[in-house]
C-alpha cells in the first residue's frame, strides 16, 4: 500500500528568507501539515491493528502478542523456525472434543474407553492436521474411537484399526488426522507407538 500522505502540499521553500512573507502561506503549510499528520495517524493505527507483530507496540518490557491472520495466505517464503502449540487435555473419559484450535499436537490421558470428536476443522480448501498423543492413566487398557464434527466420515489408513487400543505399559499411541474439506472426510493413521 502506498501512503496517502500528500507531502507535496507543503511548500518546503516557505517562508522565503529576507523578504516579507504573507501569513496565508504559513496557514496553508500548517493546514497541509495537519492533514498529513491526520492521514499518518490513520495509516499507523491501521498498521498497528493489521500488521503481524512480535510484541505489543510500545511495551517495555516487550510483551508477546497473538497474531490472528484471519485466513490470510503466506506464500513464497522461507522459515528457519516455526513451532506448534502443545496442548495437554489432561485425563479424559467418555466423549471428548478434540478442538483443532488448541494446537497441532494434543495429549489425552484415557481413564476409560473414550470417543474423541474432532472439531473446528478449517474451511473447505484449507488443510487441517492434528497429532494426538494417547496414553492411559495406567489403571487399565482402554480404547479410543473417533468421530468428527459436520457429520463427517472417519477414513482410516489401510491396516489401521479403529478403535485404537491404548495399553497400561506407559506407551504413547501417536495418531495423525487431517482434512481438506472442513471435516467432511477425515483421514487418520497411526504414526506409531512410543
Amino acid at each position: 500500500m502506498t501512503s496517502q500522505i500528500n507531502y507535496s502540499a507543503i511548500i518546503a521553500t516557505y517562508p522565503v528568507a529576507g523578504q516579507d512573507n504573507d501569513s496565508q502561506g504559513f496557514r496553508d503549510n500548517f493546514t497541509a501539515i495537519t492533514a498529513g499528520l491526520e492521514v499518518a495517524a490513520n495509516e499507523i493505527t491501521n498498521l498497528e491493528t493489521s500488521a503481524v507483530l512480535t510484541q505489543v507496540l510500545g511495551s517495555n518490557p516487550p510483551t508477546p502478542v497473538i497474531n490472528d491472520l484471519i485466513g490470510s495466505t503466506i506464500s513464497n517464503g522461507l522459515y528457519s523456525q516455526f513451532n506448534g502449540v502443545f496442548y495437554n487435555a489432561g485425563v479424559i473419559s467418555g466423549n471428548t472434543n478434540v478442538n483443532l484450535n488448541n494446537g497441532p499436537i494434543q495429549k489425552f490421558t484415557l481413564s476409560a474407553s473414550s470417543v474423541l470428536n474432532f472439531t473446528n476443522w478449517p474451511a473447505t480448501g484449507a488443510y487441517g492436521v492434528i497429532r494426538l498423543m494417547l496414553i492411559t492413566d495406567r489403571s487399565g487398557t482402554y480404547t479410543a474411537n473417533f468421530s468428527t464434527a459436520n457429520s463427517g466420515v472417519i477414513k482410516p489408513a489401510t491396516g489401521f484399526t479403529i478403535p485404537v487400543s491404548v495399553g497400561v505399559a506407559g506407551k504413547y499411541e501417536i495418531i495423525e488426522a487431517w482434512s481438506v474439506d472442513h471435516g467432511t472426510n477425515v483421514f487418520i493413521k497411526s504414526v506409531g507407538e512410543y
